[in-house]
C-alpha cells in the first residue's frame, strides 16, 4: 500500500505543479493575486480529489487509519516538494517559504495541505456511501 500511495503522491505533485504554473502564468495576469490564489485553491483541491477518487480503490486502504497514513504520505511529498522547489529552485528565503503557509497574509497553502491530508479519508467515506 505504501508504494502505491507514494506513486499516487507523485502524480498529485505533478498535478499541483501544473496547477501552480497555471496560477502564476495565467490567473495572476487575469485576476488580482488574492483571487488567483483562491481560484488556485479550488482547482488544486479538485485535482487532488479527482485523483484520489480514481486511485484510492487501487491503493486499497481498508480502514480510516490506512487513509490517514496515505494522507500523511501525500502531505509529506507535497510539503517536501514545496520546500525544496521554493528553497533550491526559486532561491526563496525561509521566511518567504513559511509565509506561503500563513493564512493571515492571505496565503492558502496551509488550507490546501489540510485538504490534501484528509482527502483519502473523505474519499474513502464517500466511496463507501456510494457502494452501499
Amino acid at each position: 500500500m505504501f508504494l502505491k500511495a507514494l506513486a499516487v503522491g507523485l502524480l498529485l505533485a505533478l498535478g499541483e505543479v501544473v496547477n501552480g504554473n497555471i496560477r502564476v502564468r495565467i490567473l495572476h495576469k487575469c485576476y488580482a493575486l488574492k483571487r488567483a490564489k483562491t481560484l488556485s485553491l479550488f482547482s488544486g483541491t479538485a485535482i487532488i480529489y479527482a485523483i484520489a477518487w480514481i486511485t484510492l480503490p487501487w491503493i486499497n486502504p481498508i480502514s480510516y487509519l490506512d487513509c490517514l497514513n496515505v494522507g500523511l504520505v501525500w502531505l509529506t511529498i507535497m510539503l517536501s516538494l514545496d520546500i525544496v522547489v521554493g528553497r533550491y529552485v526559486f532561491k526563496c528565503k525561509w521566511h518567504k517559504i513559511l509565509d506561503d503557509f500563513n493564512l493571515f497574509k492571505g496565503n492558502l497553502l496551509s488550507v490546501g495541505m489540510l485538504l490534501l491530508f484528509i482527502s483519502p479519508s473523505l474519499v474513502f467515506w464517500l466511496q463507501m456511501k456510494v457502494m452501499v
